[in-house]
């Protein structure tokens, strides 16, 4: 069984958030509960999330939403990349706890910028990974006011829309049916009748289980079962000498043309540019590819962009 589709995130005792910078090689497609700030402190990284794949440079911050599926690659450039990853439960309208909302920031679009402009942004995510280093009581309020100082202005300068959950949708709110569908999809992607027993299986018809996912992942069931296949294929790309015919065979795209296809629009690189770079990942796939890098180079980048 598959587990990179989804990522469980253990916070702290302290804040419900996780913040920590690292050099990343590769994060197959995954997704989580939190909500995921990225800031790039050097070099480049490759994400691969909707709308469209986009190269980040130094500088640039994205924001992943909660349950969004995203992918991040290693370019044939080194990266330094501050990650912070609030729990859900810190955007949630106290007021009314069916609201969630889907933030728009993302340096590298044109639209939908932030009112305050991208760079205070910068500063903060910065600020954030500085103070999260200490440990004394200073440290501590510090880093608590700077998580939510980034959480209210989120909501003060950046666009978002908000989603009203029915107050006793229970179809909505099934993390076990979640899991069985991923799950049912990773394992039997292959087979031609699939979906079928997929709905005979759960029980459930064709639309609940489009509807389910939209909602809870932000994905079809077509695109799932997509990913699955392009998960397959990406080991098989990187670790083997096997043909690119075969690959798009034993992977089910059907022909060579589909899978060059599919492959470049869902990764933004051909099969064979994606098995000449990269390959230094690790021979388990499915293991986040985090690099070691400087510590101090880090605390003088993350001051830089402070």
């Amino acid at each position: 069984m598959r587990s990179y589709i989804f990522e469980a995130i253990e916070h702290g005792k302290k804040y419900p958030a996780k913040v920590f910078v690292t050099s990343i090689e590769h994060s197959s497609f995954h997704w989580h509960y939190e909500y995921e700030l990225i800031l790039v402190l050097k070099g480049t990284l490759s994400v691969n999330a909707s709308p469209k794949p986009a190269i980040l440079q130094a500088g640039d911050i994205i924001l992943f939403n909660s349950k969004a599926i995203h992918e991040l690659q290693r370019t044939q450039e080194d990266n330094l990349c501050l990650f912070i990853q609030m729990n859900q439960c810190l955007f949630s309208d106290f007021k009314d706890m069916n609201k969630t909302y889907h933030f728009y920031l993302n340096s590298k679009t044109d639209d939908l910028q932030p009112k305050n402009g991208y760079r205070s942004f910068v500063q903060l995510a910065a600020n954030i990974g500085i103070e999260f280093q200490r440990s004394d009581i200073v440290g501590y309020y510090r880093m608590k006011s700077l998580l939510y100082g980034l959480i209210a202005d989120l909501f003060e300068y950046v666009p978002y829309e908000i989603h009203q959950k029915a107050a006793t949708s229970k179809e909505n709110e099934n993390p076990v049916l979640l899991m069985r569908i991923i799950e049912f999809i990773q394992e039997n992607y292959m087979k031609d009748n699939m979906l079928d027993e997929l709905y005979k299986e759960l029980g459930v018809s064709e639309k609940t289980v489009y509807r389910f996912l939209k909602c809870n992942v932000g994905v079809s069931t077509k695109e799932l079962i997509t990913a699955c296949k392009i998960e397959a294929a990406k080991p098989l790309l990187k670790f083997s000498d096997k043909s690119i015919n075969f690959i798009a065979d034993k992977c089910g795209f059907g022909s060579e043309n589909t899978f060059y296809r599919v492959f470049k629009k869902e990764v933004g690189v051909t099969p064979n540019e994606y098995r000449q770079n990269g390959t230094t990942l690790e021979k388990n796939p499915d293991v986040k590819g985090y690099l070691s890098f400087s510590q101090k180079e880090a605390a003088e980048l993350l001051n830089k962009y402070i």
